[in-house]
């Protein structure tokens, strides 16, 4: 059995699942808000450290969202405020920010984030589209008020002020598919992690270089392509390095840059060990420190006592912070709630969606054609809130930072997938062929 320790009580049926998928060489911390996925079976907020050279790991405690995150930039305030001021220019900025981002949920012709294959220097060998790989993607501006002094350095005179960035979270897309698919190969045949990813190419170490810069190097593109949709034009950018010959790739350079379901090699250590973040930031690769909350209250911000983004997070946890809320529905189910909702609001005119003004005043998404304007899931609730700061903030070493809530304003997320968006449709249309 492995090594299990927990800061707050785990789940029975999570600690079941943890012994029956770790070895007895690995460890791992169960984190505040930490579960299983009944939607993907992947774990979250589960920090391990896994043997490198013994054999036999089961490839499914990995989630094949390698390497996602979320970045963030600030946007200044008299590029912000004109905008959300004026409902006609929310509203426009809203439409072209919907309109700049792909998004695999429109279609299985769609496909995006860079392929795991390069040349001998890690460069793209063919061109690919930046855009949203799965359906708990976003890109938009969000508010919150910052506490700290009118300038750096004055002590004292700290107040509250306005302030906005714009926030990405995004995976790796076709890179993180493919190296999830050749890694759970490899593990399948009996290797263990050094023989797959420090030696031979079964997915190799270019591989994994590859899959860590994916997942930023596609929220770096989006972001860049959602500031010009908002009018920032002066967006801070830099050439990707490694973009395919011919083709000059401009990436925003973001001041938060958080990274979950991350692997790496740990140094220093007695045996070789990796760690794995399932859910988790992991501090210490990561630029800042920020968590999720559901899809309407948005996301948190951990900044110093001085309100700088880099704070340094040292806690038991190795070094993580949880990132994803519980789930409490499946999308599934929730595609269904919704589906009679708006089949009750065309037999009685109403609104679907209980908070239809306010959700479609703020967010936009781009769906396959089918006929039905469907919320996507996360709109209708299948994420809790977040609750482990307050209670936690000392045992995951937040205590002394300060705590910015990001709130959404105008903001482009990924839509129903196409499957289930289907089967809503068909579901609202013998309704309306019903009350014809």
């Amino acid at each position: 059995m492995c090594l299990l320790a927990a800061l707050d009580e785990a789940d029975t049926s999570l600690k079941a699942a943890l012994s029956g998928s770790l070895r007895i060489q690995d460890e791992c911390v169960v984190l505040p808000q930490a579960h299983r996925s009944s939607e993907s079976g992947s774990f979250k907020n589960v920090a391990m450290k896994l043997s490198g050279q013994e054999g036999e790991l089961r490839a499914d405690i990995f989630s094949p969202a390698w390497f996602s995150g979320v970045s963030a930039l600030a946007v200044p305030a008299n590029v912000a405020e004109p905008l959300l001021k004026d409902p006609r220019r929310r509203a426009s900025a809203l439409s072209k920010l919907n309109a700049a981002i792909p998004s695999e949920m429109e279609g299985a012709d769609v496909q995006v984030g860079p392929s795991l294959d390069c040349d001998d220097h890690d460069r793209d060998v063919e061109p690919w589209d930046a855009g949203f790989d799965s359906p708990g993607c976003c890109v938009g501006l969000y508010s919150t008020q910052q506490s700290r002094a009118p300038d750096a350095g004055i002590t004292g005179m700290h107040r509250l002020h306005n302030a906005y960035f714009l926030v990405c979270k995004a995976g790796g897309g076709l890179a993180a598919q493919t190296f999830h698919s050749r890694l759970a190969s490899a593990l399948g045949k009996g290797r263990s992690l050094d023989e797959c990813l420090k030696d031979g190419n079964e997915p190799g170490p270019q591989a994994l270089r590859r899959v860590s810069l994916a997942a930023q190097r596609n929220r770096a593109r989006i972001l860049e392509a959602a500031a010009k949709a908002i009018g920032f034009h002066d967006c801070d950018s830099i050439g990707d390095n490694a973009a395919p010959p011919g083709h000059s790739y401009r990436m925003a350079i973001p001041t938060i840059n958080v990274h979950i379901n991350t692997l790496r090699e740990l140094e220093g250590v007695a045996t070789s060990s990796w760690q794995y973040t399932a859910g988790c930031v992991d501090g210490a690769i990561s630029q800042g420190l920020l968590s999720s909350s559901n899809m309407q209250e948005g996301f948190l911000v951990f900044t110093d006592s001085n309100g700088g983004f880099k704070p340094n997070l040292r806690n038991p946890a190795y070094n993580c912070l949880p990132f994803a809320t519980t789930r409490i529905a499946s999308n599934r189910d929730v595609v269904m709630k919704a589906a009679d909702a708006h089949k009750r609001a065309m037999e009685e005119h109403t609104a679907a969606h209980p908070d239809s003004e306010w959700v479609r005043e703020r967010f936009a998404w781009k769906a396959k054609q089918l006929g039905v304007d469907l919320e996507p899931t996360a709109l209708w609730g299948t994420y809790a809130s977040e609750e482990f700061v307050t209670a936690w903030g000392r045992e995951l070493g937040i205590a002394s930072c300060r705590v910015m809530k990001l709130q959404p304003e105008a903001v482009c997320i990924a839509a129903v997938e196409p499957a289930k968006l289907r089967a809503a449709a068909k579901h609202i249309g013998r309704a309306a062929m019903l009350t014809m």
